[in-house]
């Protein structure tokens, strides 16, 4: 099934401007502005508010964090090269760096591959680079050492994993950080230090480098498992190599530029586009942390080459369709939307505990990423942190989720349902005579088990984690064959 998206670009807020909004925030006597400037801030923060309430799509970008940009460009090539590793090779890597796994690696059939690592407040120094040891009068006075900084990972990418560890935490911690300010700017709309402190209390978040596989990648893995050693180029080489795997990007003859290849897969009309809900690299979902923080994500290719001997190499490309394959299903007005992001962004998205914690202020979103069935070589790459509140923090059952439990049967009446996200993920409009987007919705909302089955007043986060997991992936779970 398919159906019409709208192309969402979010709110975006300047890195210099998030910093004197956290700071206004936290020190409010320290913030020494004009009357106009205070309320340019006071406008910013009605806008975060706003873009990550119920009236927005749960989700804003920022834009020039210094240093970043660098960072994820040799933090994301690693994804894809971690993955089509010998078993044996990526396990010895893993554990040199500290890093661990929440899929399954040695399963040859899986989509995704992750490379999951706690992060700690406090185990690298480097935090403060893009914290408070970055004063807000520094901002744009250090382009050239920005520069000396960029040429040294990019000559990083070419030389494997040395540096796996540290580039992970370095831009993880950067995340937290991030994630952090917006709390603290959330938390004075909203009045108290609820969001920041239950992130703090914790003391650490967990960071997940992805690698979303392609149709080339999963026929590697499969030679991997198969032979149990390296993949043997002259064994990948069948006469049908080209025709089968490629889908059209390596053609037998008349090679074609990768632009021109992209141009020809583009969906996107004006700004609509299509999006496939069987074909999902992540099936819908919300998360259930604080904040979700994420890097716009890299896309690669196959590199093209006249034989295959290296056809585990690849090369960064843009997006074939211009966004970043994360969509969105804003349950409020029955709408698809495919998220798109500067690509040297962060994308901060709201999680059900925050939901609870701000009763409501804040607003978790739906969502799911898709897979362009176009281009089927596409890959794509992308680094996620999770903030979330300790475990043994106490969850109060929001008054909101009352009216929520009515909420599937209003759906089968095509009734209008209640706020937010009611619990449950269901629209909250459903327009009387439209059979098409009611079947969407329940395509989608099959999938996801209502907030409201899953919290219980008084229970601790990581009770309400548990029971999370437990109704999506089970065995009995709702997405249980995924």
């Amino acid at each position: 099934m398919e159906a019409e998206a709208e192309v969402l670009e979010p709110f975006e807020l300047p890195f210099s401007d998030l910093l004197l909004l956290s700071s206004a925030a936290s020190a409010p006597s320290r913030l020494s502005s004009s009357p106009q400037e205070l309320a340019r801030l006071e406008s910013l923060s009605a806008a975060v508010m706003q873009a990550l309430g119920p009236s927005g799509a749960g989700l804003l970008s920022i834009t020039g964090v210094p240093k970043a940009p660098a960072l994820r460009r040799a933090l994301l090539p690693l994804a894809r090269k971690l993955a089509l590793l010998d078993n044996k090779d990526r396990a010895r890597i893993l554990k040199e760096h500290g890093l661990g796994s929440d899929v399954p690696l040695k399963n040859p059939d899986r989509g995704v591959s992750s490379f999951a690592l706690q992060l700690k407040y406090g185990q690298d120094s480097s935090l403060e680079m893009f914290s408070s040891g970055l004063s807000i009068s520094e901002q744009g006075s250090h382009s050239e050492e920005d520069n000396s900084f960029v040429n040294r990972f990019q000559e990083f990418n070419y030389c494997g994993f040395e540096q796996l560890g540290k580039t992970f935490k370095e831009l993880g911690l950067c995340m937290m950080q991030l994630g952090l300010h917006i709390a603290q700017i959330c938390d004075k709309a909203i009045g108290g230090r609820e969001l920041e402190q239950s992130i703090i209390n914790l003391g650490s978040a967990k960071g997940r480098l992805i690698h979303y596989h392609s149709t080339l990648d999963n026929l590697i893995l499969k030679e991997n498992h198969r032979r149990t050693k390296k993949v043997h180029s002259a064994d990948l080489c069948p006469s049908k190599f080209h025709t089968t795997i490629s889908g059209g990007l390596f053609p037998r003859s008349g090679r074609e530029p990768l632009d021109e290849l992209h141009a020809k897969n583009c969906l996107i009309k004006d700004r609509c586009c299509r999006i496939s809900l069987s074909s999902l690299w992540q099936q819908w979902h919300y998360d259930y942390g604080i904040f979700t923080v994420l890097t716009t994500p890299l896309f690669m290719l196959p590199c093209q080459i006249e034989d295959c001997s290296s056809v585990s190499n690849s090369q960064e490309c843009s997006s074939p369709d211009g966004h970043t394959y994360l969509q969105l299903f804003d349950t409020k007005r029955n709408k698809l939307f495919a998220v798109k992001s500067p690509p040297e962004s962060f994308i901060i998205q709201v999680g059900e505990a925050a939901d609870i914690l701000s009763g409501g202020k804040l607003c978790s979103t739906l969502h799911s990423v898709g897979r362009p069935v176009e281009i089927e070589n596409l890959s794509r790459e992308t680094f996620v942190v999770f903030l979330q509140p300790s475990w043994d923090k106490t969850l109060s059952y929001p008054a909101y989720l009352s009216e929520s439990k009515r909420s599937r049967k209003l759906l089968s009446n095509k009734e209008t349902s209640g706020s937010c996200n009611n619990g449950s993920g269901l629209p909250s409009t459903v327009v009387a005579g439209t059979q098409e987007p009611l079947e969407l919705m329940q395509e989608i909302l099959r999938k996801i088990p209502p907030l409201s089955s899953r919290l219980r007043d008084g229970m601790t986060f990581a009770e309400f984690s548990r029971e999370t997991t437990k109704q999506y992936y089970s065995g009995s779970g709702t997405q249980s064959m995924r």
